[in-house]
């Protein structure tokens, strides 16, 4: 059976993001999502095997019933399973068509397998070790405290008003988080010393000497890349784009792969944007468009939008109406006020049409535009026209189908005719918790939001050259320092295969896939937990990350800042040797001067 293979969030896999050493996560991120008429077409029941095979690559997933995808499409939650079936072709973007895979379905006995075995075969090795604790090392409580205010550093909402309970030096419990950000707060899978792959193997080695050997390491590439970025503070962001410039690197950040299109249409058509405080006290209508935030960000409607209570909407749901604008009935779809099911790749077309309606050339609109109905068009735009307070927030369904950024500036220019009747706003649904964040510092210190490269010895930006998925889909890449993400569990398969096949350096408080593809793992004190740094809100509101544990650990600034002074320190050395050998080399063949007598 051939399909239309579309991949996002769920709240599942969201939940084991840091858990990914145990099977959990594997269960989850296997499983596809497949309309029960699809399902009988295959002659398959909910849980059996199916094989789906792309022009990249064929894997097995085990099949989950679901009436909220239509016939001939198939959901698939991120992870290695869905990137091993995944092309690298970005079409000059950065990111790859994680909404968009064409591809077939067949019925098979095959099992799934684990996102470990998949990046066994990519050349990568098994999950190291995960101790229980982290040696009885830092500092103990006697007694159980209580931290409020506490930052959640797990998504763009950046929710302030979590409270954390810890014990030993251990944190017990989490109130007013979500299951995501609970479940990174209470996440044991670390590491507390360095390890280096040995053949097959892992072996401890000692701080100094992981963060000297992977400073050679990117000393000494012609073409290092240092990825990601978006999982810590913005002033390790600043080291590492130092960093980037004293080797002559790229250093590219995980916008590339998810909103880089966003940024791309922003930067043609300008940011109609405003920061989630006003949205909350002023929105009387509220759109999700190519987004599902109660899985991705599962505060934002209840913080930010539909269910909260603001300064001039005192009665908060009932004073809001909410559209979902989304190919599946998503579970934000359910609780819609209005959902619109738009045809996969429709999406440019459907904003050129309201902004015909809303210029009033409504008479050339057909009787359907992507699977809409012309009167649901007229509806919709006739309430954003109508609204006293608008707010639109674009998922990742624009920016990773077919259009890309186009879709995004469309949206913009859509947002733009209406601002000529009302006020209205665009955001776009940030995922990880300091991906703004790289933006902002990327752009103060180099001119361009991400895929910076250095080779040239001057800031160069070029989306679709310089970009890390471009970059390690070519080949082009001999060595990579992964901070910040997890390109093992987002990346398609060729990429992986690359950083298999060259040295890789992971910088991460948590277990990851990444680790399996890594030569050195240097785990590090957690931002927001273990200390302190700035991160920036989906809205690019900048707040600061608190510490509520002691850590035996070093901080990313600490890890960074070492790396810096050594590649520093031995540019120091080498030009001090190439001096001496030129001395000696003009001395030997400089001619004898009359008089002259050497000290």
């Amino acid at each position: 059976m051939k399909a239309l293979i579309t991949s996002g969030r769920t709240i599942r896999q969201g939940e084991q993001l840091y858990y990914k050493d145990l099977p959990a996560y594997s269960r989850e991120t296997r499983r596809c999502f497949i309309n029960p008429v699809d399902l009988l077409e295959l002659y398959a029941d909910d849980g059996e095997s199916l094989l789906i095979s792309t022009k990249t690559g064929d894997e097995v997933f085990a099949a989950t019933s679901s009436e909220d995808v239509v016939p001939g499409t198939i959901f698939i939650p991120c992870g290695p399973h869905a990137n091993a079936i995944l092309h690298a072709d970005t079409h000059g973007t950065g990111a790859p068509d994680y909404k968009w895979l064409i591809g077939t379905v067949t019925r098979t006995e095959e099992k799934p397998r684990s996102g470990w075995d998949i990046l066994a075969e990519a050349g990568g090795i098994a999950c190291p070790e995960v101790p229980s604790s982290p040696d009885g090392r830092g500092c103990a409580d006697t007694a159980v405290r209580t931290a409020r205010d506490v930052l959640c550093p797990l998504c763009g909402c950046l929710c302030d008003d979590i409270a954390v309970q810890i014990l030993d030096n251990a944190i017990i419990s989490v109130d007013n988080a979500c299951s995501l950000g609970s479940g990174k707060f209470l996440s044991r899978s670390r590491i507390y010393r360095p390890i280096v792959r040995d053949g097959e193997a892992w072996k401890y080695t000692g701080f100094d000497d992981a963060i000297r050997q992977a400073s050679d390491i990117l000393r000494n590439a012609e073409r290092p890349l240092l990825f990601g970025w978006s999982g810590t503070s913005a002033e390790a962001q600043c080291l590492g784009i130092h960093i980037a410039e004293e080797i002559r690197g790229v250093i590219d950040n995980c916008s590339s792969i998810c909103h880089g299109p966003s940024i791309l249409g922003i930067q043609e058509s300008g940011h109609p944007g405003s920061t989630l405080g006003l949205i909350k006290n002023r929105a009387d209508l509220v759109i999700y468009w190519g987004s599902n935030p109660i899985e991705s960000h599962p505060r934002h409607m209840s913080r930010y939008t539909t269910y909260c209570t603001g300064k001039f909407r005192d009665n908060g749901r009932q004073e809001r109406t909410l559209v979902v604008v989304d190919i599946r009935k998503t579970d934000t779809a359910k609780i819609a006020d209005e959902f619109i099911r738009i045809k996969p790749g429709g999406d440019y077309a459907v904003f050129s049409a309201l902004r015909s309606i809303i210029r009033g050339h409504d008479e050339i609109i057909p009787p359907y535009v992507s699977g809409i109905p012309r009167e649901k068009l007229l509806w919709l735009a006739d309430l954003c026209k109508n609204a006293r307070f608008g707010a639109l927030f674009t998922g990742i369904g624009l920016t990773q189908s077919p259009g890309k950024y186009k879709n995004v500036r469309n949206a913009i220019q859509l947002v733009d005719e209406l601002n000529r009747h009302t006020k209205f706003t665009l955001t776009p649904m940030r995922g990880h918790w300091n991906v703004n964040g790289t933006n902002q510092t990327f752009s103060y210190l180099t001119g361009f939001p991400y895929g910076v490269d250095f080779s040239r010895g001057i800031p160069y930006y070029n989306p679709g050259e310089t970009t890390a998925v471009d970059l390690l889909s070519r080949e082009e890449v001999d060595a990579c320092l992964i901070i910040g993400a997890d390109p093992g569990a987002h990346l398609p398969r060729k990429c992986t295969e690359h950083l298999a096949a060259i040295p890789t350096i992971v910088i991460d408080p948590y277990i990851s896939l990444s680790t399996a593809l890594a030569d050195i793992h240097i785990p590090v004190a957690c931002v927001g937990i273990e200390t302190e740094g700035i991160g920036y809100r989906m809205d690019s509101v900048p707040l600061r990350m608190r510490k509520i544990l002691a850590s035996p650990l070093p901080n990313d600034e600490y890890v960074l800042s070492t790396m810096l002074s050594h590649i520093r320190d031995a540019e120091v050395q080498e030009s001090v040797r190439q001096i001496k050998r030129c001395i000696t080399t003009a001395s030997q063949y400089a001619p004898e001067i009359p008089g002259r007598t050497d000290a």
